[in-house]
């Protein structure tokens, strides 16, 4: 019911004694007989979220590098709440904005892969050798994961952006590994020879390029802090089994995948 009635001063409850409704007969009876009135505080307007009437609650975190962690924690308590017929909760805020900027890294992750792998088939004129050199990306994979679960970290949004960034380095040293193994073959040596050498030669070179890169991202990974640690770590741990596992996998899937006759003369 919706009271309309013009005052002078502030309104009390006397002046709905003022105020009379007509039934269906005619008769006007004063509101004071039929309603118990009483001032209570209220929201001044019905908010809504996707057509749905909603309340918002809302909190600070004391330390915003735990905002994921305690919302999902708030989560978990919410789902196993039996609440009542109609009502429903939806989480928005920064964990939102997190969700979504997600989910823009996961496409931007898919754009980066494609554009190294259009280059590398250029560049070997081959389909085969690029798969070759993406075999490191799985590697480094779980080189990440298990970084971050032997250090407690999660695997947070700035984590995501370390594995993009690592997608991007690890690939490097199968790009070495791969072409100079091509090098030699156009020098006429057999396929398991010029891997054998391959991998013999480039091996220092590779360890000290991850040695290097590891040695330069450390004073920022010890730094505990839930913005860069779980970045660094991902990166180290991922660079430290993709080199030492390319060495290993990467000659092998070459000799299997790669043919004599097949081989791009640049």
């Amino acid at each position: 019911m919706v009271v309309r009635m013009p005052f002078d001063e502030a309104p009390s409850i006397n002046d709905f004694h003022k105020v009379y409704f007509t039934t269906v007969t005619g008769a006007q009876v004063p509101l004071k007989q039929v309603a118990n009135i009483e001032f209570e505080q209220a929201v001044n307007e019905i908010q809504h979220y996707n057509f749905e009437r909603n309340t918002s609650v809302t909190a600070d975190v004391v330390n915003p590098d735990n905002t994921t962690a305690i919302t999902e924690a708030l989560m978990e308590k919410l789902d196993a709440y039996d609440m009542p017929p109609g009502y429903e909760f939806y989480v928005a805020g920064e964990y939102e904005s997190q969700q979504e900027t997600f989910g823009d890294l996961g496409t931007l992750l898919i754009i980066a892969m494609l554009g190294i792998f259009a280059v590398l088939v250029l560049q070997f004129r081959s389909l085969v050798q690029p798969l070759v050199v993406f075999s490191a990306v799985p590697l480094a994979i779980t080189g990440s994961l298990v970084a971050l679960y032997l250090t407690g970290w999660s695997f947070s949004f700035f984590a995501f952006v370390g594995f993009i960034s690592l997608v991007g380095i690890v690939v490097n040293n199968s790009i070495i590994l791969v072409d100079y193994t091509n090098q030699l073959r156009r020098e006429g040596m057999k396929k398991v020879e010029a891997l054998q050498q391959a991998t013999a030669t480039r091996f220092t070179p590779i360890l000290l390029t991850t040695t290097t890169t590891i040695l330069g991202l450390l004073p920022l990974t010890a730094q505990s802090s839930g913005l860069w640690s779980p970045l660094g770590w991902t990166i180290i741990g991922g660079m430290i089994s993709s080199t030492l596992l390319t060495l290993f996998i990467v000659p092998i899937l070459y000799k299997l995948f790669v043919r004599e006759e097949n081989l791009a003369v640049a």
